[in-house]
């Protein structure tokens, strides 16, 4: 398994560009210069980093740094936006948001013991989406589940050998149209999916602002927030329903002609509606480029009871900036229920989650940053997947000195605890389910690790010792089940004993 890092990632990146692989970025192209030459600047500065030996953030000037990479963010977002739609406008606007967002974001640095710089995370989240993509999964990135559905091949034995065969011709028509724009797809998700992220870190403010007011004995506070007013409501209702649509491909009503026509679903929407009464950051940060670029004003949310379907663009256009905003959106669901890897959604939420290596921390006591939480692998088996296949997933974790395992492995188990759910996996044509996933977190010979099956009763995982009252463990392999999104062992008499009770003399300071 190759470590990631971030040099390793802006060297594969940097090859990519000079064999024009990038589509928004081709050769001949004035912006593949620019962002080679971007590149190329990082790649030297990191370089002569990690030359001198020791902690990067010892060896970089990191204010510099995160200027090069912020102007390669401005870069990369403008060239994949004009790739979608070269007349595109309101792209001043976002750069204009994430200057101001950057600026706010130093703010924010003493709210949580640890607080990740988000525009160079976005962009580390690009390239390794890149990475798994192009070396790891090659046939996937060739074609990527779009979320376009073919009722009338699902259901070829109702309807004529010439429907079916024009349906198939259909999608594969559009689905060749839209993966024209694949990379500049992805570089809009991965780029903006947290742009949102400081605006949720309002309610921790107002807690630190009241541990403060309280020795003044000033009892009323006007908290900062915000609420979506009245106004806002027929453009939120708009965005809603762009994002919870299903563009199917379905039969006229004489059964003579394919139709493309979308259609709501209403648990993605019951998902998104609570995201936003949560104010969580993934569908902030979807509203925000909703709102602000031009590439989302021609849009068409068509109901399924109107006698005509969508013409071609217009399918391709609802396909492409749906499949943008919710990929961003979903991220940050509470409940994702994941158990296959073939769309560029799926891709994202496993890119920022195995994106540890750069979490960058400011201490504010003694102004010292430290370099990463862990290093990371990733592996498949089958090696590079074919579609259709099921796949065994392996991440492991190389946690950084300053960290507890502990603590790092609870949080990493957990979220795969509530993101993934392989019960409910079946083998399809047109990607591949998740058979299982290891995660394995080390330290100093330490090692702990959590193994989810699509059978729930092979799940497993090796845990250090523990005592629970008067009952002692010790550090072994002990049988695991996911219980309401939780993590538990279940002893030989009944008792669930939850990883909150294992891990609980841990020292828990750690918050994304």
């Amino acid at each position: 398994m190759e470590k990631i890092t971030i040099l390793g990632l802006l060297l594969k990146y940097e090859k990519w560009l000079d064999k024009g692989e990038i589509q928004f970025l081709g050769k001949g192209t004035e912006g593949r210069k620019i962002v080679l030459s971007m590149v190329k600047d990082l790649i030297s500065d990191f370089k002569k980093a990690a030359e001198k030996g020791g902690d990067l953030s010892s060896n970089l000037d990191w204010h510099a740094t995160h200027k090069k990479g912020r102007d390669l963010w401005h870069e990369l977002a403008s060239h994949s936006l004009n790739h979608i739609n070269r007349d595109s406008k309101g792209n001043s606007n976002l750069f204009d948001f994430l200057e101001a967002a950057t600026e706010f974001e130093d703010l924010l640095y003493g709210l949580e013991r640890y607080y990740r710089d988000h525009t160079l995370h976005s962009l580390w989240v690009y390239f390794l989406g890149e990475y798994i993509l192009r070396e790891q999964l090659p046939e996937i990135h060739s074609n990527l589940n779009w979320y376009l559905f073919n009722d009338i091949e699902r259901d070829e034995s109702l309807y004529s050998h010439k429907l079916v065969d024009n349906a198939r011709k259909k999608e594969k028509k559009l689905n060749k149209e839209i993966n024209k724009h694949r990379d500049a797809i992805w570089c809009l998700i991965a780029l903006c999916h947290d742009l949102g992220y400081s605006l949720s870190k309002l309610d921790e403010l107002n807690k630190k602002v009241k541990t403060v007011l309280k020795f003044f004995d000033l009892s009323v506070f006007r908290q900062v927030g915000y609420s979506l007013d009245v106004e806002h409501q027929y453009l939120v209702s708009q965005f809603l329903e762009l994002m919870a649509i299903d563009v199917r491909i379905v039969p006229s009503a004489d059964q003579k002609d394919e139709l493309v026509k979308c259609y709501r679903d209403d648990a993605t929407y019951w998902q998104l509606c609570r995201a936003l009464e949560k104010k969580q950051h993934g569908i902030l940060s979807s509203y925000l480029i909703y709102k602000i670029l031009g590439i989302f004003q021609d849009t068409s949310v068509r109901g399924a009871a109107e006698e005509w379907g969508l013409d071609d663009e217009e399918a391709k256009e609802n396909v492409i900036r749906g499949d943008i905003l919710f990929a961003i959106a979903q991220h940050e669901f509470d409940f994702a229920y994941l158990n296959q890897l073939g769309s560029l959604a799926e891709i994202l939420i496993l890119a920022d989650e195995l994106e540890e290596f750069s979490r960058y921390g400011r201490k504010m006591l003694s102004r010292e940053y430290h370099d990463t939480t862990a290093e990371t692998r990733i592996s498949f088996k089958p090696e590079k997947p074919k579609i259709g296949k099921e796949i065994d997933m392996y991440i492991t974790y190389e946690v950084s000195e300053h960290h507890p395992l502990g603590v790092f492995f609870k949080r990493k188990a957990e979220q795969l605890c509530r993101k993934y759910s392989l019960g409910q996996y079946q083998a399809k044509e047109k990607y591949c389910s998740i058979k299982s996933i290891k995660l394995t977190a080390e330290k100093k010979g330490e090692k702990y690790s959590f193994h989810l099956y699509s059978d729930p009763s092979k799940n497993k995982g090796y845990l250090p010792k523990s005592k629970i009252g008067d009952v002692e463990y010790k550090a072994a392999e002990y049988p695991l089940t996911c219980i309401d999104d939780k993590i538990y062992y279940i002893d030989p008499k009944g008792n669930k004993i939850s990883f909150d009770e294992w891990f609980k003399d841990e020292n828990i300071f750690y918050s994304k």
